[in-house]
């Protein structure tokens, strides 16, 4: 992981130190030193990359590294004088090597070569898991002529008339020494410490690598932690080494014990919110125990309704046959009563248990079903769900209660809502030419009275059966799934018409959305126009790698530590769409996407199979390859963005600019015509 390391010392001649040889050293060139009449150099297994930064008003000679360090000696020639500043500094090992000197080479120039000095850069890479660069500064500024200036200079102290101050009866007046350039205070070295952070936390962010550095201590952070020691590669590494596995070992012992306190903490919160119910509403849960046949909590609500839909089927088909089922009518409308009020009273207690574990939780931006769930899991996990955490486990949630609300009514696969009316239809078809034989219709079925069916045959009987039952379950699976994309894309387009889209339309939407705006942060029209000009990148290449690991067998999903990533592969559309993404990436062979096409293919079609020989009426309706840019432009075409948009004031305000100019390039065009045609009228130009 990517860890801040900079130091910053000085090579002076007080220490009996050379910056001809500190230069040779750190770039392993062979340099002559003119002052002592002799050569430097230092092997070196592996070559360090090294070159110069020079600023603007720099001699030529500042470029060559030889004649630089010699003039800066030849200049500053004091037995205690400072030849060069410089610091040592790690690089992130997340990057590549022309990443890493991109990184590197930025932050010098702006940081130190703008400001006036030389830069000399050696990156070291004689251990790969250890990349870090020496930099070698000038401590003196160029004139505007390329001559040496001046570090600093003397000042006269004077008195408030501007006249020059004396002490006793000294003759020399007072004065003091002024710096021209400020490249050694402290300040300036806590700056430079601060940029560097931020200069790779930066690239790390546009890389989409979750790691950040700082040069702050724990201490200033607010961390409660021990910190570990920079390793390197000295005498001293195993010392260290030992010692960053005892800190190791502490702080996982420290954050067992730290879990084990919260999970007590929030068990006792989850007991009293969820076992001390109001004396009204115990009593309330008593009856409703008794009336539905099994105990009061969210996944047993879940299994009852479930089976009431299902009894509710089968005894609606009875009441068709002949049979007399007034008596299960009447309990299962009793049972649906109570179901009710069951869900009603849990949804207080959810509300409830929300607002005090989560006081921070957004109700307007929840839906109900998100919170019912979201305290489920709490409850399951003995765990409060805190920051980035809580965020990923909406957005989980919301992904996964349209699978889990199908799932309520149909084990059928659910492809999309093309599928689903190329069934109904199908289905309503089927039906109408079984009924047709009696002179039925499908109207007069909605209206039926027991004992229709009598004059039908017990193979009539069972084709019609299995219709009614394919047809209720299909109507029941389209409000889901219509109330779902309904309350995604409400949130990410307040201002929209949803009402004026086919549900197809929306399906293609909601898929955008889910792939490009999880958070369901409302989208502007710029947002949308960006996307479709220039797709955005939502995963990292490493992320590409993992997604196709998955999609070809090598990886299961959990392994994949993107939870968005997870989500995206669940579902055809979102993952036709990663698919496009990972083709654009340059590190991945197009042959290696390919592949993988032809291995879902394959795996498609078995399962199409499958689901022909055991579901009636089952027709596949496969995702085809798409590109990010040209599914955003079917996604938001024009229809579809004026609906998205329809009470939008700045969209609205876009829409009759556009018209204007393409009013007044009409009239022009126009206007030219008509210039054309008399000018053939006259029979051509004159001159």
């Amino acid at each position: 992981m990517a860890i801040f390391h900079i130091s910053f010392s000085n090579i002076s001649a007080g220490k009996g130190r050379s910056a001809i040889a500190g230069a040779s050293y750190r770039s392993g060139e062979k340099l002559f030193d003119q002052k002592e009449d002799r050569s430097y150099f230092y092997a070196r297994s592996v070559m360090p990359e090294s070159f110069i930064l020079t600023p603007k008003n720099a001699p030529e000679w500042a470029s060559d590294r030889e004649k630089l360090w010699n003039e800066v000696e030849r200049k500053d020639r004091r037995a205690n004088s400072r030849y060069a500043k410089e610091f040592n500094v790690a690089l992130p090992v997340e990057l590549n090597s022309d990443e890493q000197k991109e990184l590197l080479t930025k932050y010098v120039q702006e940081n130190f070569v703008d400001e006036g000095m030389v830069a000399d850069v050696s990156i070291h890479r004689d251990h790969s898991d250890n990349p870090h660069a020496h930099v070698m500064l000038t401590n003196r500024p160029f004139n505007p002529d390329g001559t040496w200036g001046l570090k600093s200079k003397r000042e006269n102290i004077l008195d408030e008339n501007g006249s020059k101050t004396y002490t006793g009866n000294s003759r020399f007046p007072r004065s003091r020494k002024v710096w021209l350039v400020d490249w050694d205070k402290k300040e300036k070295i806590t700056q430079w410490r601060h940029n560097w952070a931020v200069s790779v936390n930066q690239v790390l962010e546009q890389k989409n690598i979750p790691d950040r550095i700082s040069e702050k201590s724990f201490a200033d952070q607010g961390i409660d932690e021990t910190p570990m020691q920079h390793e390197g590669i000295n005498s001293k590494r195993h010392e260290r080494k030992e010692f960053n596995q005892q800190v190791k070992n502490y702080r996982k012992s420290k954050a067992g014990y730290k879990n084990m306190q919260e999970k007590v903490i929030n068990r006792g919160h989850l007991n009293s919110l969820s076992k001390h119910f109001s004396f009204n509403e115990k009593r309330v849960v008593k009856e409703l125990s008794h009336e539905l046949k099994t105990y009061i909590s969210l996944e047993s609500l879940d299994d009852k309704r479930r089976m009431l839909f299902n009894w509710k089927n089968s005894t609606l088909i009875k009441h068709a046959v002949g049979k007399d089922v007034t008596k299960q009518l009447l309990i299962i409308n009793q049972q649906e009563i109570s179901l009710k009020k069951a869900d009603e009273l849990l949804n207080k207690v959810v509300d409830r248990t929300a607002k005090k574990l989560y006081p921070d939780l957004d109700f307007e931006q929840t839906t109900q079903a998100e919170r019912r769930e979201l305290i489920k899991e709490t409850d399951s996990e003995q765990t409060v769900f805190k920051g980035s955490e809580l965020n990923e486990r909406l957005m989980n949630i919301r992904d996964d209660l349209l699978t889990q609300q199908l799932l309520t009514f149909t084990k059928r696969p659910y492809v999309g809502f093309k599928l689903l009316m190329q069934q109904e239809k199908e289905t309503k078809i089927d039906l109408k030419y079984t009924l047709m034989i009696h002179n039925d219709s499908l109207e007069t079925l909605e209206h039926v009275d027991r004992g229709l069916l009598e004059k039908y045959s017990p193979e009539e009987q069972q084709k019609i059966t299995r219709a009614v039952k394919d047809l209720r379950t299909i109507m029941a699976v389209k409000q889901v799934i219509r109330t779902q994309y309904h309350e995604v894309l409400k949130r990410a387009f307040p201002n929209g018409d949803l009402d004026d889209l086919s549900l197809v339309r929306q399906e293609q939407a909601y898929t955008a959305v889910m792939y490009y705006d999880p958070a369901l942060k409302p989208c502007k029209v710029e947002t949308i126009e960006q996307w479709q000009e220039n797709p955005p990148k939502v995963f990292s290449t490493q992320e590409h790698q993992q997604g196709l690991a998955y999609l070809s067998g090598h990886l299961s999903l959990d392994q994949l530590g993107s939870h968005h990533l997870q989500r995206v592969l669940k579902h055809d559309g979102t993952k036709q769409i990663f698919l496009g993404e990972c083709k654009a990436d340059p590190t991945i062979k197009t042959s290696q996407i390919e592949k993988i096409q032809r291995q879902l293919k394959e795996q498609q079609d078995k399962d199409d199979q499958y689901r022909k020989a055991n579901i009636g009426r089952y027709q596949p309706l496969n995702y085809k390859p798409v590109s990010p840019n040209r599914y955003l432009k079917t996604a938001f075409s024009d229809a579809v963005m004026a609906a998205l948009y329809a009470r939008d004031e700045d969209y609205k305000r876009q829409k009759q600019a556009r018209g204007l100019k393409d009013t007044e390039w009409e009239m022009t065009k126009k206007k030219r015509q008509h210039q054309i045609r008399n000018r053939h009228e006259d029979g051509g130009m004159h001159l």
